[in-house]
């Protein structure tokens, strides 16, 4: 709890000046209040005087109602301040809170994403995050609404009468009780409903990103019943809050009628026995309908900080991510020369997908020159994707197993080893935006790239037929992760994008098997220029992508089983020469 205020107090800090500001108009707002039944009373005492009293206080009694009005009018634009000074800054802080979350999701590393589904991320960013600006908001505004009214209020009810306050005060805390005890039964059920809402937004993105497999295999029934139980669990938790709310809501609205009752009752019989005046008791029940609601506001107090504090919990649980180790090098994110100055060597590499007790990979070692193009080639299954996954850090691995010149990758940063390496992977991933904004996405300086540069990349990507038939060119849309184009156009905007910069290495993971050959020999041709890269790393289970490699690795059941040029391979005989025997036919 203690953390989670914590929390809350850091973004609270930082709107300081507008809090301070709400404070002093919620404290002026609950004064004027509390000030308009004093008039009342004074008003009233005047009304129900004898004749000849009245008519000489009648000017009296017309200042009296002037003031009133005044301090009405007055209170619409000094309540709208204060709310103003608490709702913004509770606006502000969900901003704020939801840039941190994103800035924080885009430093994470591939292990959070693989148990986190994408829909519970989703859900925490876009619906449990309103409990922390309900806190930050209204919360902050009722904390200070209350403790003002519930100090000022009973104070001038106990000035008109001790005895008929401690009456008042007797149905306000049974109501109280009985308040807080259902709050407690909407505040469990509001966890719970935050944690199906969860599950429903994961399976909802789940079931849209493989909507192709699920009409593949007529899964519809399936996928709509699976669907139905976690709606038809929605549902059941949220009828269940509003039974309780549908209870609890009459009984706060009804409070204020019960203290009526008590103080006409009550109050009746002290204006009988002349212990109050007609005013004091009109003034005694304005006072007690200005009790009502922040009773009424406590209850709900309760309630927002409880769900609140879900919330928090629910996004530190993305905020309390460790990102990465301190770095133990001097290096610096832009010395990548230095880093890639004797090449990428792989020593030994073993590495065991976590719960799993089988190694992918077996003593993998290799060494990549600078200047050097490298081929792996390996049947589906053979490891190919872990191994890249281990050099580009998407993967942890144990120390002493991969090195840039004589660094560990495990004492360089994300972004030192981002900075040397650039991987094109064979899931490619296209935002829903044009086809000229994918590519420049690519680009270290987007201001710096000139319409020749871009062009020149397209180009050598194979590209510029293909966007010459689009309709608006380069700046025609490829909707939600390119499902309007190709598999084959989604590749090569990939690799354009890869090429729009330069790197020390290259990966490309299986990037071509979706293009034809012609384009295949035309894409490597281009590539193996290395204009924008200085060494080459080809993974394919295509022997024709990896002919013209300097050198090429046969990855085999998590092991290099073979290593030379294509010309050694083929003399030496074995699995190289088998494959490229079958796809030559």
């Amino acid at each position: 709890m203690i953390r989670r205020l914590a929390f809350i107090f850091h973004y609270i800090y930082l709107y300081k000046f507008s809090y301070l500001a709400g404070i002093l108009f919620i404290i002026l707002t609950n004064w004027i209040s509390v000030t308009i039944p004093e008039y009342l009373k004074l008003s009233v005492d005047i009304l129900t005087s004898e004749a000849g009293s009245l008519a000489q206080n009648k000017d009296q009694l017309f200042q009296y109602l002037l003031i009133m009005l005044l301090l009405a009018i007055s209170i619409v634009f000094v309540r709208a301040l204060s709310r103003i000074f608490f709702f913004n800054p509770g606006r502000a802080i969900e901003y704020r809170v939801k840039n941190d979350l994103f800035t924080k999701l885009t430093r994470l590393q591939k292990g959070y994403y693989d148990s986190n589904p994408t829909g519970t991320i989703i859900s925490r960013i876009q619906n449990d995050i309103n409990g922390v600006r309900l806190i930050c908001g209204f919360g902050m505004m009722q904390i200070f609404n209350i403790t003002t009214a519930l100090s000022l209020t009973p104070y001038k009810m106990w000035q008109l009468s001790p005895s008929l306050t401690t009456y008042v005060l007797i149905p306000i805390v049974i109501v109280f009780i009985i308040i807080r005890i259902g709050m407690h039964f909407v505040t469990r059920n509001t966890r719970e409903r935050m944690k199906a809402l969860q599950g429903l937004s994961g399976f909802v993105v789940s079931s849209l990103s493989g909507i192709d497999v699920i009409k593949g295999f007529n899964l519809h029934s399936w996928n709509s019943k699976r669907f139905n139980e976690h709606n038809q669990k929605m549902l059941n938790l949220s009828l269940k809050i509003s039974i309780f709310r549908s209870f609890l809501m009459p009984v706060l609205q009804n409070l204020e009628n019960i203290l009526k009752v008590v103080i006409l009752a009550i109050g009746g019989y002290y204006v009988v026995q002349q212990n109050l005046t007609i005013g004091e008791l009109t003034a005694f029940i304005a006072y007690s309908a200005l009790l009502s609601m922040p009773i009424m506001g406590l209850g709900w107090l309760t309630t927002i900080i409880e769900t609140g504090m879900v919330g928090v919990a629910s996004v530190e649980t993305i905020l309390n991510q460790s990102e990465e180790e301190p770095l133990k090098t001097k290096q610096t994110a832009g010395s990548r020369v230095k880093l890639f100055e004797k090449g990428l060597q792989v020593k030994n590499l073993t590495y065991t997908y976590p719960g799993h007790e089988d190694p992918v990979l077996k003593n993998v070692s290799f060494h990549i020159q600078p200047d050097q193009t490298v081929g792996i080639l390996g049947q589906i299954g053979s490891g190919k994707t872990t191994l890249v996954n281990c050099l580009n850090r998407y993967l942890k691995v144990d120390n002493g197993s991969i090195f840039f010149s004589e660094y560990d990758i495990n004492q360089l940063s994300s972004s030192q080893v981002r900075k040397t390496i650039r991987t094109v992977s064979q899931d490619v991933f296209l935002f829903s935006d044009s086809v000229k904004n994918n590519v420049l996405f690519g680009a270290e300086d987007e201001s710096s790239i000139t319409p020749e540069y871009l062009e020149q990349v397209i180009l050598e990507s194979a590209l510029k037929d293909e966007i010459e038939r689009f309709p608006e060119k380069m700046n025609t849309g490829i909707g939600e992760k390119g499902i309007m184009i190709s598999g084959g156009q989604k590749q090569r905007i990939s690799l354009a994008r890869a090429l729009m910069a330069p790197y020390d290495l290259l990966i490309l993971d299986n990037i071509l098997s979706a293009v034809d050959y012609e384009t295949e020999r035309y894409l490597l041709s281009t590539i193996l220029k290395k204009r924008t890269a200085r060494s080459l790393l080809i993974v394919s289970h295509r022997v024709q992508a990896l002919e013209q490699s300097d050198k090429i690795l046969v990855l085999d059941q998590g092991q290099i089983v073979e290593e030379g040029t294509h010309a050694e391979l083929i003399k030496r005989g074995g699995l190289y020469l088998k494959t490229w025997q079958l796809q030559e036919q």
